[in-house]
């Protein structure tokens, strides 16, 4: 789990950026028409494309010649990944790069000092004392040439072992971190600027157990700075300020395009896995489909679990429930033969479904249903209306399945929404924009995840939104 800001996030250039932006658009209307209108220009958004990851024999005999590394970029790639929206600016190419080291001893010793790290079966904070003296001496010679990359190591791995070293070791560590920090800022590197702000969110800790002694003052920091900082390395795509910023805003859209903003710069399994669930947050929160299933089969073809998507088949949760599949998925996940740790013909074998997507305003419970209220999935296990995607579909129901959706979606509006105003000013608050803005971007969705689209005519139907059904409709 990453660690949540601790400073006043209005304060940040994103959200100053945000904010006024998803103000420009104006709806002088109804709230509750403000509601249909945003869904059906979502539902239009959507744009065909083809679907699935698909592979030549050429490319796969290229595709395998790749580092590790460079196969998670193009797979990432080749599923349709750019980034996300609150941070338009930021690519993997524009990411800050430490520069290479060049003096050989300096070189042996990095290097010494990483693969004893990456060849030992315990963290850095819980090796013996000889070993940690040892890699870090040879980080703090390499620094002390002035290579920036052994600088940052070093100050990472001194302030990962605070708490279990005695406090007065942990004193000495802390300084020293904060000194290599300093000396990466004037460098400009995101490393020390996210750095400044971790020793000052450590500071301030009420709940720490140690280094009671420690206090911002006695360090010399102050949250002015730390606030600055953070925006620095945010802006810079620092990838724990990403993610500490999408913990704190856990839950909504803008998690979810941090989450894969983290993913996509730094091919983090771990991080498209975070998107995904704060993609499917909760049942009273909009969910957001092509996305939830997008993120899933990327985290898969980088390796993860199948855990989910058995659940999803098992289920009926966003694809059609299908047995079959989850038992054959279950049969694969036992006996899978990873390629350098990836899958990364995973769609070959389990052809990827087009998804139920009705856009960014769409509530998990109207997708599922209950009891007390109805619900897609719900409709069409009970046989109330045809899944659009079966391949015995006609235009006829097609069109039933359309006119039943607004059925729910009035229903909903009618009986559980709670619109602020009679009348809404702002076409988009900042969640919606985000959300807006986000799907445009993906609007034919990704190799893995296609939302399905509802033929033009059938779009074109009027809806009569003051046809409120009853609300014992279930």
């Amino acid at each position: 789990m990453g660690d949540k800001i601790v400073i006043n996030a209005d304060e940040l250039t994103l959200t100053k950026n945000l904010f006024p932006k998803s103000e420009e658009r104006k709806y002088n209307g109804p709230a509750i028409n403000l509601f249909y209108t945003i869904i059906k220009d979502d539902l239009k958004s959507f744009k065909s494309a083809p679907n699935g990851m698909k592979w030549t024999t050429d490319e796969k005999a290229k595709f395998e010649k790749l580092s590790h590394v460079e196969k998670k970029k193009y797979l990432i790639n080749k599923m349709g990944f750019k980034g996300g929206v609150i941070l338009p600016h930021l690519t993997i190419d524009k990411l800050y790069k430490y520069p290479n080291i060049t003096d050989a001893t300096s070189k042996s010793k990095y290097d010494a000092a990483m693969n004893s790290i990456s060849s030992s079966n315990r963290s850095f904070k819980n090796m013996d004392k000889a070993a940690q003296d040892n890699i870090l001496n040879n980080l703090r010679y390499a620094s002390n040439k002035n290579n920036l990359i052994a600088s940052k190591e070093l100050a990472d791995l001194l302030f990962s072992r605070i708490e279990n070293v005695e406090e007065s070791q942990g004193i000495k560590d802390i300084k020293e971190s904060l000194d290599l920090y300093n000396k990466l800022i004037k460098a400009g590197s995101p490393d020390g600027y996210y750095g400044y702000y971790a020793i000052y969110r450590f500071a301030i800790d009420s709940d720490k157990l140690l280094y009671t002694s420690i206090t911002p003052a006695s360090l010399g920091l102050n949250e002015t700075t730390a606030t600055k900082y953070l925006d620095e390395a945010l802006m810079k795509g620092q990838k724990n300020a990403l993610l500490d910023l999408a913990f704190y805003l856990e839950g909504t859209i803008l998690a979810v395009d941090l989450f894969m903003t983290a993913g996509y710069l730094y091919q983090d399994r771990n991080a498209f896995e975070l998107a995904m669930r704060n993609a499917n947050y909760d049942v009273n929160s909009n969910n957001y489909e092509v996305f939830y299933m997008a993120c899933m089969r990327m985290a898969i073809i980088l390796g993860g679990n199948l855990d989910e998507l058995i659940a999803c088949y098992t289920n009926n949760v966003f694809i059609h429930t299908n047995p079959i599949r989850a038992e054959k998925l279950r049969q694969y996940s036992h006996n899978r033969k990873l390629i350098d740790g990836l899958d990364p013909y995973f769609d070959e074998k389990f052809p990827p479904d087009l998804v139920l997507d009705f856009g960014t305003q769409f509530f998990s419970s109207m997708y599922g249903g209950s009891s007390e209220y109805p619900g897609v999935y719900r409709w069409i296990e009970i046989g109330n209306m045809k899944d659009p995607r079966d391949k015995n579909s006609t235009k006829k129901s097609v069109l039933d399945f359309y006119k039943k959706l607004w059925q729910i979606i009035i229903h909903r509006a009618n009986y559980f929404i709670e619109f602020p105003s009679e009348t809404a000013i702002n076409y988009y608050g900042l969640y919606d924009y985000v959300a807006h803005l986000l799907y445009r971007k993906y609007s034919s969705g990704f190799a893995s995840a296609r939302p399905y689209i509802f033929p033009q005519d059938v779009l074109a139907t009027k809806i009569d939104y003051n046809k409120v059904p009853p609300r014992d409709m279930k």
